[in-house]
């Protein structure tokens, strides 16, 4: 009886320890999908409709992204509250990241698409030295994706 609880104790223990920590590829994912969903989601008026379908590409990709890194997570060991929390806490992180407003971006633009099971074949082009809203509306999504790059 007192083996079977202390086999019990370390599941419980181990679990506790997976909980608060997350593999480094979901880590990446997650990062990576809401770049590109906060990168492109805000295109400017007056962006062609080419621009737009590349856009939501991107979009429909960093969801996808967003989703298996989510399981990823799960699998790890995090409840779904951590989980919605970490999504939560990233949320402003990528945003300043992403929006040229002092963030860091801890992946570049080209590392993050690598991870994409689908990428867009056709990139607008793009400044990659950009940390600022473009002023030309027909580069809006490349210099967003951009600067979640830097």
């Amino acid at each position: 009886m007192l083996i079977l609880a202390r086999a019990l104790e370390l599941v419980i223990l181990t679990t506790a320890a997976l909980a608060q920590t997350a593999p480094a590829d979901a880590e990446k994912q997650l990062w990576c999908g809401s770049a590109f969903v906060a990168a492109f989601s805000s295109p400017p008026p007056g962006v062609p409709s080419d621009q737009l379908a590349l856009a939501q590409q991107y979009i429909d990709q960093g969801n996808a992204m967003i989703a298996a890194a989510g399981q990823l997570y799960l699998n790890a060991g995090f409840t779904e509250e951590q989980l919605t929390k970490t999504k939560a806490d990233l949320v402003t992180e990528v945003t300043a990241a992403v929006g040229g407003q002092g963030g860091n971006a801890k992946y570049t633009f080209e590392d993050c698409k690598a991870l994409m099971p689908n990428p867009p074949s056709d990139v607008p082009t793009a400044n990659p030295s950009s940390e600022s809203a473009p002023s030309d509306a027909s580069s809006a999504p490349a210099d967003a994706s951009s600067s979640a790059a830097q």
